[in-house]
């Protein structure tokens, strides 16, 4: 991918935040196009869910997902009533029509870990789940089976249809999940991505570098101690990706956090590396 030009301000991009998302396409649709989608060789192909849920596509055909979080269970359970924190961006495909190859949960908390889209996920038993120990127990009591579960810890690797993943230390947000997890993945090619997971601050985080990612995902939202945008773009200053994409910052009302402030702080800490907010629905080649 061509870098993007390195500015503390782009026009074009939305400044009035939270926006109206229409889906472009229906749900099967979607993940049929997906599926569809060519990769060249030697790239990977990268969707984004909303929240820290990400579809990763290598030049194999593997599909990897990050974190789905495809229902409103955080706020409304399994009622699929409204409340006043429900998500305020649609869900992009249906946990039925969601057919992918390896599932990475970051951590056990509701809006990365979700139980009603584990339970119903279309590839629940073909799928190859990581995770760490809480994030673990609520997928095999969804009903994932044992031979497709791989327990991760920081600096584990596996390697799981062709793919290296490494676990990566991230410091808990709360007494609630004391196991957070960042993960780095190295594809086909020796492509290298890092997503963080939820984390707070801590110059921990500068142990990703010498995995040498060339781009990161990184939570902005600074609700509930995750990263604050300021904070994040110091994380990425220790880090030095060539491009970081923001994430946390779209999903749940009482958590939002307008990107382009990321924009702005990145500019101030981390001059070097270059600002991607990914639109949904587009695919992305690295």
């Amino acid at each position: 991918m061509e870098l993007p030009p390195i500015v503390d301000f782009d026009p074009s991009e939305d400044i009035v935040f939270p926006r109206s998302v229409t889906p472009r396409l229906a749900s099967g649709p979607f993940m049929a196009e997906i599926r569809r989608h060519p990769v060249n060789s030697g790239k990977v192909v990268m969707w984004h869910l909303g929240n820290n849920g990400w579809i990763l596509k290598d030049d194999q055909g593997t599909l990897t997902a990050i974190d789905p979080y495809l229902t409103d269970f955080c706020a409304s359970q399994r009622t699929g009533e409204r409340r006043p924190k429900s998500r305020i961006l649609p869900v992009f495909i249906e946990p039925e029509d969601f057919d992918v190859d390896v599932v990475v949960i970051t951590h056990s908390h509701c809006d990365h870990c979700d139980p009603w889209t584990l339970e119903r996920l279309r590839c629940r038993s073909s799928a190859s789940f990581l995770a760490p120990w809480q994030a673990m127990k609520v997928i095999a009591e969804c009903g994932v089976p044992r031979e497709n579960q791989h327990l991760m810890h920081p600096l584990q690797t596996a390697i799981v249809r062709g793919i290296e993943v490494t676990g990566a230390f991230a410091e808990p947000t709360d007494f609630s999940d004391l196991n957070h997890m960042g993960f780095v993945f190295r594809f086909h090619g020796d492509r290298v991505y890092y997503n963080s997971g939820d984390t707070a601050k801590t110059e921990l985080s500068a142990h990703v570098r010498s995995m040498k990612p060339e781009w990161m995902s990184i939570c902005i939202n600074g609700g509930y101690h995750n990263l604050s945008h300021w904070e994040a773009a110091e994380i990425c200053a220790l880090i030095q990706p060539k491009i970081v994409l923001p994430a946390h910052y779209d999903t749940m009302p009482h958590n939002l956090q307008p990107p382009h402030m990321f924009r702005k702080s990145l500019f101030e800490k981390a001059r070097d590396v270059a600002y991607l907010r990914l639109e949904y629905f587009q695919a992305y080649e690295f």
